[in-house]
């Protein structure tokens, strides 16, 4: 038994081809919350079983479907990704062998204004994605949740593919729910605004991935993407100054 886990709300650019391409397993299970736009609609057209739920972080609202996953191995995809007819015949036989792991990880392809990036620190991007039902969950974080796993893991050789940000615009939109989340995981953590870090993450982040990442070598879309990551940097620290500047001290 392999179902695979969906979470999305306002996907439909991408939920139909990710659900499309989850066609080789035996369920697909989407968990949304409250979409304005057709991804309900669009999910349960190209085959999916489609949950309401409500929204409580990335990694507690993937944890809520984890659980109701009894048997067999579990395959987390988010929206945006869309699984190759080899990666998808990989994991078929791989989950049937007697010796199979508890979990594997898999290496996104990313994609960035629709463009494979290949350098920029992008590639290779090992994720933990499928395991055994029971085996795992998600760590409660309120972004950038990893998956974390009990027992043996192993590594899958085909790629996922990943379109996160099509747009200029939906990098900048996004942003802006990123770095407030990434702020509050560290204000939570009792960590306090520090404006040397200010002044040297941001250009840090450029330099790393424009240069010692190669990220030139992805043309304009890696030029962009260094930018934009700088930017992030920046965004985010500023936000964290906002929750614990002088005025709002927090635990060292």
């Amino acid at each position: 038994m392999l179902t695979a886990v969906v979470i999305a709300r306002d996907s439909e650019r991408t939920i139909g081809d990710c659900i499309r391409a989850l066609q080789f397993c035996d369920r697909i299970l989407v968990g949304e919350n409250h979409s304005r736009d057709k991804t309900v609609e669009q999910a349960r057209a190209a085959g999916a079983e489609v949950r309401s739920v409500e929204w409580v972080g990335y990694g507690k609202t993937k944890n809520v479907l984890m659980r109701s996953v009894a048997e067999g191995f579990i395959f987390s995809v988010d929206a945006d990704e869309v699984v190759t007819p080899a990666l998808a015949a990989e994991i078929r036989q791989t989950i049937a062998r007697p010796d199979a792991a508890n979990g594997y990880y898999v290496s996104r392809e990313n994609y960035f204004l629709g463009r494979p990036i290949r350098h920029c620190g992008w590639t290779p991007d090992w994720q933990l994605r499928l395991f055994r039902a029971g085996t795992g969950l998600f760590e409660e974080k309120n972004v950038h949740e990893a998956l974390k796993v009990e027992g043996s893991l192993g590594r899958l050789s085909h790629p996922l593919r990943h379109f996160t940000y099509l747009t200029v615009e939906d990098y900048v939109l996004r942003l802006n729910r990123y770095t407030t989340l990434a702020a509050m995981d560290r204000v939570e953590k009792g960590k306090r605004f520090s404006g040397l870090r200010l002044c040297l993450d941001p250009p840090w982040t450029f330099v790393k991935m424009y240069l010692l990442k190669s990220g030139w070598r992805d043309g304009f879309p890696g030029l962009a993407l260094c930018a934009l990551s700088a930017l992030n940097s920046l965004v985010k620290h500023a936000k964290i100054w906002e929750k614990t500047g002088p005025d709002k001290p927090v635990k060292p």
